[in-house]
């Protein structure tokens, strides 16, 4: 069981580490793609200040609504994307 546990840890570190790829080429709000993605990644642990932070600017009062709305819907797409609990749990109550 501990191997198979260690295969889902593997595989969702390089999911995350190819989809941080994908945000650098393909967003234009890269450094707030990249930062959804570290913090919903896969490892147990609390995610990162500067993350957070980077994902509560994007949702200001100061910030356009365009902006805002993105920012939402790409916090949405990767809760709901995934199937591991921890990747939804460490956001939600970091939060």
């Amino acid at each position: 069981m501990t191997t198979l546990q260690g295969w889902r840890k593997a595989v969702g570190a390089l999911k995350d580490s190819t989809t941080v790829g994908l945000a650098n080429l393909n967003s234009d709000y890269k450094d707030l793609d990249v930062a959804i993605v570290k913090a919903t990644n896969h490892v147990e642990c609390p995610p990162k200040e500067r993350h957070l932070r980077k994902i509560m600017a994007a949702t200001s009062m100061v910030r356009p609504r365009a902006d805002v709305a993105y920012c939402i819907h790409a916090l949405h797409r990767r809760l709901i994307k995934t199937r591991n609990w921890t990747v939804r749990l460490q956001f939600i109550f970091r939060m």
